[in-house]
């Protein structure tokens, strides 16, 4: 049960993450933005690494790496689907992520779920498709024409989201053998993680010899509060997504994770004053149906 707590947790602390890097977006590009998420919690991340050195074998690094660069090339995907020219489109397949961790699981993971969980799966899946603006405007003919590059990052997106799941899951697992804590083994992948994408950030960035322009532009009085703002709910935020993996099913975080569009949902309408759609009101229910149902039965 406690595992819901913390992917509930997550998912809140995210959704305000996003709203600090949607800020930080309107002046700065898309992988500067996305690189102030990791750099605050940087000096913890260093203590963290060399507190575990001593028992981080080749294995474990090697999850950790994977873990990074699946996330990495996640985020790189999900922002090309956003630029795509069908956006619903991406989007929609995007959301397929928990369809994705669930197949890759029981294919490839031995995990399982139980007859229920899988109907509540689907149901929150094709809600989050709903609500993702998916539009079948140019008729069923005419789909295939809308399977462009928007679906193709955004398929891919939601794959690289789930295989990082899975060898984060792993990494934890390679520790809790030495004797520690499910949510201390957590916390310390999660800081070899965030080490490890500083490294991959900051070469980028010296390759397009925007290092040092691309710091400062963070540090500015106008930048400041949304970047200290953005660092501290994404460290918090990953800490409840990184321990939530740990001691639950990959499958079911993932589900019901996407608690965070409902969230997301509801800022957009109480405090953007955006409105919703018929059918993202039918998406809505069917996700948080599906959501109910698996922390329900759990």
């Amino acid at each position: 049960m406690s595992w819901i707590i913390f992917t509930i947790s997550a998912t809140i602390l995210q959704t305000f993450r996003n709203l600090e890097q949607k800020n930080l977006n309107k002046k700065l590009d898309a992988l500067t933005v996305s690189w102030s998420r990791f750099i605050l919690p940087l000096p913890f991340a260093i203590a963290g690494v060399i507190y575990s050195f001593s028992f981080a074998n080749s294995n474990f690094i090697f999850l950790c790496a994977i873990t990074g660069c699946f996330q990495i090339a996640g985020n790189f995907f999900l922002l090309r689907t956003i630029s795509a020219k069908n956006f619903g489109v991406g989007i929609a397949f995007y959301k397929t992520e928990v369809l994705q961790s669930l197949l890759l699981g029981i294919l490839f993971f031995n995990q399982s779920v139980s007859s229920i969980d899988f109907i509540a799966i689907i149901t929150a899946s094709v809600g989050m498709i709903l609500m993702s603006n998916f539009t079948l405007k140019g008729g069923v003919k005419n789909f295939h024409k809308q399977l462009d590059k928007a679906a193709l990052f955004g398929t891919l997106s939601g794959l690289c989201f789930s295989f990082s799941a899975f060898s984060l899951k792993f990494a934890t697992q390679s520790l809790t053998a030495y004797g520690h804590s499910s949510f201390m083994a957590a916390v310390l992948v999660l800081m070899w993680v965030i080490c490890f994408q500083n490294v991959v950030f900051a070469l980028i960035k010296a390759a397009q010899n925007r290092l040092v322009k691309d710091l400062k532009s963070l540090f500015i009085a106008e930048n400041k509060m949304a970047f200290v703002k953005t660092g501290i709910l994404s460290f918090l935020g990953s800490i409840c997504w990184f321990v939530a993996y740990a001691l639950g099913n990959v499958i079911y975080v993932k589900a019901v994770g996407q608690m965070e569009l409902l969230i997301a949902v509801l800022v957009s309408h109480l405090h953007l004053k955006e409105g919703q759609k018929k059918i993202e009101l039918i998406g809505i229910v069917l996700t948080l149906l599906g959501i109910l149902t698996l922390i329900l039965f759990h």
